[in-house]
């Protein structure tokens, strides 16, 4: 923040026009006083994004110490951005000019306000005394290390967040038939997970008020844990976690492989000034991480769509070569209010598998939008979650092809929740998302695909067409699966959902970390575990050998809180029959089957998803306790 100090006899300024497209709105475009006053010509910079309320505390106490000094109780805060090369986005502006005016107000200071985000007139007369001018500058990391307590929310950006608080919008349910009945009106006697999405939606709650049910479960499966190191949500993940982890992103990859796509990798982090980036940011609205490189600021992706973009944008790319998809596993970073973060739910950190379809126009578009329902739906299928779909699409394009959303919905299968909005407040016409309801009775988003009707001009994304000409393509934005967060977030809501109904709580078998425990009754079977690992190996399997000194008891109910899906215990009677005894968690029964008939039924039911290493020794006597239950 820097700032100019004028004491004033007496101050006037007139708001002459708009300066930006959402300028602050005000009833008094004047203001005239002929009394003294402290006139505070205020330019907030990029790094007070680091943390807003940290500057703005430290501007007010600049402020006031001034006024103190000069025997001042008026106050006058101006924005003024051309006292700093570096100027925040308008919205941290805005936000730290506010902060500042209520401060000093609880502070007992008269004060006034300038708008914000217009040309203005204005009139002063300084005092000429010795502490009449002053300039101030504030390092805002200082600040921070002084204040470490200090929630830091960054800002967000005001054109895409203003527009959709203008924008008005209805919400429907719209069933397989096409029939479209108001949210109010329709019968949710046999679709209660819809009702609870509806009103997640509509009252637009995001807040936790306690830990979510999948918090603890993923602790105890030792699969993701707090890092007391890192930021609030950012998390650790075990060699149990990142092994499902790694089973998800090679499962979506390959997925996108199949479904012609390039796989990429961009950078994490970027450039504030980049003139596509600076546009993007404000018609996609999300709280960014600051990372300072020298002397400027940039900030931690929150999706793949900034590395795709300026990659494919310096590409060559014909007609013949569309729809072209990019994708790319992406790790990414939100920095979502402290109150609003729940476990995997909403993190801070997160994994985004992320595909990009670059298409001619509308009509290429929805047949996209046609083919990427059959991987959506797939995997969502895969996931063995519940979930309900939801469609936020432009009225003028509703309109013009209702007969393609009819369509969708009727492939979906099952009544949606449908937002038709007048305006376009973001750079899509149509957003298809699949949500998860936990037991909060709250929401998340796991795949969605979007038409992207901005970014192809905006980043200058060309591709020439059959006449030999440059033109601009539409984009189809697509999480196919949601991140793996949100992945790991739904299946533990879903196995909570199922213990509370008297089911077997479990994860679905290709992604959970170890698929088979072969338990030796005594240590003198183990050599014959690690023989039968051999063939488990061979087919891809994952499993681990309990070469503990335990009971068989303790073994087995060991391998039962891990929720192992098949418990093979070893013993001479296994060994001269070559066959085992096998506790199946899901069916919840015992069988005996030989080793190949255990393979078979495994690869049977996983034969969709890639092979999966598991990320740990197989002996558990080798293996430490992160966090799990033993």
């Amino acid at each position: 923040m820097r700032m100019l100090q004028i004491h004033s006899d007496g101050f006037s300024y007139e708001a002459k026009r708009k300066a930006l497209k959402n300028a602050e709105e005000v009833k008094e475009k004047s203001y005239n006083t002929e009394d003294s006053c402290l006139v505070n010509f205020i330019a907030a910079e990029t790094t007070d994004a680091k943390n807003v309320n940290a500057a703005i505390k430290a501007t007010s106490e600049m402020i006031a110490n001034a006024a103190d000094e000069v025997k001042e109780k008026n106050i006058i805060v101006y924005p003024w951005v051309h006292l700093t090369e570096s100027p925040s986005k308008p919205s941290v502006a805005l936000k730290l000019l506010k902060g500042v005016e209520k401060d000093l107000k609880e502070r007992g200071f008269k004060v006034v306000r300038v708008p914000f985000g217009w040309y203005k007139a204005f009139r002063l007369h300084c005092k000429g005394h010795p502490l009449a001018e002053r300039s101030k500058v504030l390092d805002i990391s200082k600040e921070i290390a002084k204040t470490a307590d200090v929630d830091v929310t960054e800002g967000e950006d005001l054109t895409a967040l203003v527009a959709e608080e203008k924008s008005t919008s209805e919400f429907f349910i719209m069933d397989p038939s096409g029939k479209m009945t108001p949210v109010k009106e329709f019968k949710y006697a046999k679709h209660k997970e819809l009702e609870l999405y509806v009103n997640y939606e509509t009252a637009k709650d995001r807040t936790a008020q306690e830990p979510p049910p999948h918090i603890e479960l993923m602790r105890q499966l030792e699969l993701v844990d707090y890092e007391p190191g890192s930021d609030a949500g950012n998390f650790r993940w075990p060699p149990r976690g990142l092994t499902l982890k790694k089973a998800v992103e090679e499962r979506v990859t390959a997925e996108m492989v199949d479904y012609g796509a390039h796989v990429v990798q961009t950078p994490l982090i970027y450039d504030y000034q980049h003139p596509s980036l600076k546009s993007y940011l404000q018609r996609f609205p999300s709280r960014q991480y600051v990372v300072r490189s020298g002397d400027k600021d940039y900030f931690a992706r929150f999706s793949a769509c900034f590395g795709q973009f300026l990659l494919i944008s310096q590409a060559l790319v014909t007609y013949k070569q569309l729809p072209l998809k990019l994708f790319e596993i992406a790790p990414s970073y939100r920095r979502e209010q402290s109150g609003e973060l729940a476990g995997m739910r909403r993190p801070r950190a997160f994994t985004m598998p992320d595909i990009h379809e670059i298409v001619a126009d509308v009509e290429m578009a929805k047949t996209a939008v046609n083919n990427q329902l059959v991987f959506v739906t797939k995997l969502m299928n895969e996931l063995e979650v519940t979930y309900e779909v939801s469609f936020r699409i432009l009225r003028s394009f509703f309109d013009e092809n209702k007969e393609f959303v009819e369509g969708v919905v009727a492939k979906v299968g099952k009544p949606v929740m449908l937002e038709l909005f007048d305006e376009r407040y973001a750079y899509f016409i149509f957003k298809g998302e699949w949500n998860v309801v936990d037991e909060q009775k709250k929401a998340a988003c796991l795949g969605t695909i979007q038409i992207d009707v901005e970014n192809g001009e905006r980043f200058n994304i060309t591709y020439v067409d059959a006449e030999g000409k440059e033109q601009h393509p539409l984009i189809l934005h697509t999480s196919p699966s949601g991140s793996i967060e949100r992945i790991l977030y739904g299946v533990l809501e879903q196995a909570y959902k199922d213990l509370k109904t008297g089911k077997v709580p479990h994860l679905p078998l290709w992604m959970t970390p170890v698929q088979v425990r072969l338990v030796p009754v005594n240590e003198s079977f183990i050599d014959y575990c690690v023989s039968l690992g051999k063939s488990l190996d061979k087919a891809g399997i994952r499993y681990e050998i309990d070469d503990r000194q335990q009971t068989l008891g303790k073994k087995i109910r060991s391998a039962e809180k891990l929720w192992i899906p098949y418990i093979c215990v070893v013993g001479e009677k296994e060994k001269e029959s070559g066959k085992l005894a096998v506790r199946r968690r899901e069916l919840k029964d015992q069988v005996v089957m030989s080793e190949k008939e255990l393979v078979k039924e495994i690869n049977n039911k996983t034969s969709f998803a890639p092979k999966q290493r598991l990320l740990l020794p197989k002996m558990i006597s080798l293996q430490p306790i992160f966090s799990r239950e033993v």
